[in-house]
């Protein structure tokens, strides 16, 4: 009997993972699609005359390096994902951010590229 009841509970832990494991794919893909509509909202204002006083505005206080991290941050990269793309190791997307963070006034990734695309538009 206790064999029995143990395979059901198997069996519900293994669909439960699979469930688990379709809802993170779905998941990844929202919010790649959310980067690629935030960089593609980037680049619409970087090339508007209207826009680009207050783009450098916003992003005046960052250095290049910073700005391609938050460019790749709004797009929705990983640390991982970011230093990879940059050649940089993910202590130092690390360091960039928390510099992103302090020169833009905020405490997280979101409220970040929030701050900048709010800025922008």
């Amino acid at each position: 009997m206790a064999r029995s009841s143990d395979r059901a509970l198997d069996r519900a832990i293994t669909a439960l993972l699979h469930e688990a494991v379709e809802h993170s794919r779905a998941m990844r893909q929202v919010l790649n699609q959310v980067g690629q509509l935030a960089s593609l909202r980037i680049n619409m204002l970087e090339s508007s005359d209207s826009s680009e006083s207050t783009l450098t505005e916003v992003l005046s206080p960052l250095t290049k390096r910073e700005r391609e991290v938050l460019e790749h941050l709004a797009r929705g990269y990983s640390n991982k994902q970011i230093g990879r793309s940059l050649g940089i190791s993910e202590r130092t997307v690390k360091n960039h951010l928390r510099n992103i963070f302090t020169k833009l006034g905020v405490g997280d990734r979101t409220s970040a590229v929030v701050k900048a695309l709010g800025r922008m538009g």
